[in-house]
């Protein structure tokens, strides 16, 4: 099987789909590793790691869809390049921001959104672990950009309060920002709709405040010194949290962190108030391309051995695959 990676289209996007260690085991297991010349180079790998795990590098992307059976990535690539090859061919990526992409024959569209955030699946769930570095750099981004510490501080001077850190969304998120909250000394609130939430926010040792309706946040921001939203629907998009008028709460020097496309009412992805400093990155995970990286790869990898069969083709019929594959009409 001859499985390939090009560039992601994205300028912004610093993950790669196949790490140097998933090629060598790849390789290892007797498939054919093409790669764009320069693939790995914003997540920090290097074309000599890739050539010594065995892979095949190539300047010509045009080569590489022609000849790839699978050709995996972080977003789908740009669609004239698939319309190349005459062989079928399984294209793997998160098509969760191209929902109008265009579908041709011989190809088959594995998207990765779909995965079904269950135990059985959790092996392949990009999802899952994209939000978790998702939560982690938001947090770790807050703290390194405020102006004040985490923890109490005692001196002979004074003993400064613990720093207070307000999470908008028990999601997984949410969750692992608000863990990171806790590790780092501040006093952690998670704010949520359901009493699922609140068992989640206990079984990691962090207050709960139950919202019934948007207008009751304010109640609670005034004493914040880090809010994160990480809140999402039932559909998947991200509500608005906290409005415009809502910001005049909001205690003098509070860092907000926006980890959504709308869960706070600002345009700007970045904005900076004599109350507060505000920056939104939906993509947050990107902050860490290593990390990022490595889990997707791993997933990409648990999912190859699940659908290639001994006879060198993909099944794609085991019950959470086949929900996720989308074909031309």
């Amino acid at each position: 099987m001859i499985i390939s990676s090009i560039k992601e289209k994205n300028s912004q996007e610093t993950r790669v789909s196949l790490t140097p260690s998933i090629v060598n085991k790849l390789r290892n297991e007797g498939h054919s590793i093409i790669l764009e010349k320069n693939y790995g180079t914003k997540a920090g790998y290097y074309d000599d790691e890739y050539l010594t795990a065995g892979a095949i590098i190539s300047k010509s992307v045009e080569e590489i869809c022609t000849q790839s059976d699978i050709l995996t990535q972080i977003s789908p690539p740009d669609a004239s390049l698939l319309s190349l090859p005459n062989k079928e061919q399984l294209i793997i990526a998160d098509f969760k921001k191209h929902l109008n992409y265009p579908l041709l024959p011989n190809i088959k569209y594995l998207h990765l959104e779909k995965v079904p955030r269950s135990s059985v699946a959790q092996s392949i769930d990009i999802q899952s672990t994209q939000a978790t570095i998702r939560g982690y750099a938001g947090a770790i981004h807050s703290l390194t950009y405020s102006s004040r510490i985490a923890p109490q501080l005692m001196t002979g001077a004074a003993t400064t309060k613990a720093s207070t850190a307000l999470i908008i969304g028990a999601s997984i998120t949410g969750l692992q920002a608000a863990t990171v909250f806790k590790r780092q000394g501040c006093i952690v609130t998670i704010a949520d709709i359901t009493q699922q939430a609140e068992e989640l926010a206990k079984s990691i040792g962090v207050n709960f405040i139950k919202i019934e309706k948007t207008e009751e946040i304010r109640k609670i921001l005034s004493d914040k010194n880090f809010i994160l939203t990480a809140a999402s629907s039932s559909t998947g998009n991200a509500p608005q949290i906290i409005g415009k008028e809502d910001l005049k709460y909001i205690t003098s020097g509070t860092i907000i962190f926006d980890t959504t496309e709308n869960n706070i009412g600002i345009t700007e992805n970045t904005k900076k108030t004599k109350s507060y400093h505000f920056y939104r990155n939906s993509a947050a995970e990107q902050l860490f391309p290593i990390t990022a990286s490595i889990l997707w790869a791993n997933s990409i990898y648990n999912l190859i051995k699940l659908i290639i069969t001994q006879s060198d083709e993909y099944d794609l019929t085991l019950p959470y695959i086949a929900p996720t594959i989308i074909t031309a009409s």
